[in-house]
Order: C-alpha cells, then sequence, then structure tokens
C-alpha cells in the first residue's frame, strides 16, 4: 500500500515539475519589453470602432482589446474578406464568426465575398510580394472602396488592423488591406464626416516576434522582401486580462484555423485562459493617427 502511494505521489510531483518547467519555457514567448499604457481609448468620446482584416481569424490579435471595449460600452464592428482560396472552408468560417460575434456582443459582422487577389492561380498566396507588385496582384481600387464604404456606414473613431509593414508573419494581404486603410483615412480626412481619428495596427514586441515566429520560413521571407526588421515597434500595451476568458473562447471557435494558430499563439490549447493569459496578459499596437489638419 506504501508503495503505491509513494509511487503515486512521484506521479503527481513529475507531472507538476513539468507543468511547472513547461510554462517557465512558455514565458519565453511573451513580451519582455515595456510600452506606455494606452489612455486614448478611455477618452474617446466616439466609442464605435471597427475591425478590418482580410482573414476573420487575424482579429484575434486585437480581441482581448475589442472584448473591453465592448464591456465599456462601445459598439464594434467587424469586415472581412472570403475569397477563392480554399473556398469550400468558406460556410464554416463565416459559422465561426458568427459564434464569436456572440462571445464579444459585436455589434455587426460584414462577412464580404471577395477576392482581394487578382486571379486565383498563385499556388502560395501567403508569401509575400514586394510593395510595388501590389496592383499587378491585388484588386486595390475595390478594396479600398469596400473600406471606404464601412467606415462610411458606422462612422468609427477607431480602426484596427494588423500592420502594413509585414502584414503580421508576412501575408502580403494582410499587409495590403492594412496599407489601403491608411490610403482611404488619408484620402478622405479632410471630410467634414469622416469619423476616424487613429488605426491601431495589433503587433508583436521584438522579444515576441523573434521568439515566436524568428524561423517561420514565410517570416524569414518577409523580412528580406520588405526591407524590414519585423513587425513595427508597438506605441503602447493593453493589459486584456480581464477578458482573457473571452479571448480563449474565441480562439477556440475558430476551430478550422486551429493548426494555424498554434504558430502563433503557442500552446494555447493547452491550458485554460486563467494560466495562458497570466504569461501573455498583454496586446501591443502602433497608432497610425490620422492627422486631419493637413
Amino acid at each position: 500500500m506504501k508503495s503505491r502511494l509513494l509511487i503515486f505521489i512521484l506521479i503527481i510531483a513529475t507531472v507538476f515539475f513539468i507543468v511547472v518547467g513547461h510554462l517557465l519555457y512558455l514565458s519565453n514567448f511573451k513580451g519582455n519589453e515595456k510600452f506606455p499604457k494606452d489612455s486614448y481609448l478611455e477618452t474617446e468620446p466616439n466609442k464605435t470602432a471597427l475591425i478590418i482584416v482580410a482573414h476573420d481569424d487575424d482579429a484575434i490579435s486585437s480581441s482581448g482589446t475589442t472584448t473591453e471595449l465592448i464591456k465599456k460600452g462601445w459598439k464594434v464592428h467587424f469586415l472581412s474578406f472570403y475569397g477563392k482560396w480554399r473556398k469550400q472552408d468558406n460556410p464554416l468560417r463565416k459559422k465561426e464568426v458568427e459564434h464569436v460575434a456572440k462571445i464579444q456582443n459585436l455589434t455587426s459582422i460584414d462577412l464580404i465575398d471577395f477576392s482581394i487577389q487578382k486571379t486565383d492561380t498563385v499556388k502560395e498566396p501567403w508569401m509575400p510580394v514586394p510593395y510595388s507588385e501590389f496592383p499587378n496582384y491585388f484588386k486595390i481600387d475595390s478594396l479600398k472602396i469596400l473600406i471606404q464604404n464601412a467606415i462610411n456606414k458606422y462612422q468609427p473613431s477607431v480602426i484596427f488592423s494588423l500592420d502594413n509593414i509585414t502584414g503580421a508573419y508576412g501575408h502580403p494581404e494582410h499587409a495590403c488591406v492594412s496599407q489601403c486603410i491608411i490610403d482611404v483615412c488619408n484620402e478622405q480626412k479632410l471630410s467634414d464626416s469622416f469619423s476616424v481619428n487613429k488605426i491601431y495596427q495589433a503587433v508583436y514586441t521584438k522579444t515576441m516576434n523573434e521568439n515566436i515566429i524568428g524561423d517561420v520560413p514565410v517570416y524569414i521571407t518577409a523580412k528580406k522582401v520588405y526591407n524590414a526588421d519585423g513587425m513595427p515597434n508597438p506605441d503602447v500595451e493593453i493589459n486584456i486580462y480581464g477578458s482573457a476568458k473571452e479571448k480563449k473562447a474565441i480562439m477556440n471557435a475558430y476551430k478550422s484555423q486551429k493548426r494555424n494558430l498554434k504558430k502563433f499563439w503557442p500552446y494555447y490549447n493547452w491550458y485554460p485562459y486563467s494560466i495562458y493569459f497570466k504569461i501573455f496578459d498583454k496586446e501591443y499596437f502602433r497608432i497610425i493617427n490620422i492627422n486631419k489638419q493637413n
């Protein structure tokens, strides 16, 4: 009997030390850098935001922040595109977004059937292409019209997107959509009816860039093609632990994308939200200010 008890205790102790060791390893992936806390979102009177992403799961990067805003009375709208690449998955992905909308209590979701790329014959559409080639690859004029229509419809003060430098890990559609958002804002900012004040681009810190995706082939190629060190540096950090439960539920809702999500949120599926987001308790943003005076 004593030997069984001893074996049980040894098993429990072994499991405990393995878990603790793995959590210490996981903490190496978090951002160790410090950035100013965001203050703008607390004081903006027009509590309306618009998420614009090339692919629905891209919005996970800012989902903790947008959930926090909704809890504080913001209206948050969602816009994403669905092209011909793996189009058989589109119905399922749209249902996943509908689930996400219920988790977050999003005000509206616009899931637009629109191929950002001009052709569906590109074998690896996620691979970076030079900025100068964007007009040859992407339907930029049509994309900008869709973005402008959404801005006019919802009148947001803030747009959430990915960055326009590397498009997160290097996907050119990410970079293209984010650049089109900036272009539309700059083109329309002098209009009396234009509402956007800031664009919040979800990014990693330099530590996260190198430790999470530093050896991803697409990211390595992106740094060369875009002549960049990685994603642009954050301007602010936002603590999202208060919405950790919702963020984990959102990540779990994208069941069809689990294989990809694990590359960018390592081991998120291993731990409950209360543990995982004690480590990854912040979201980081580069802020583009829309100067309406010039």
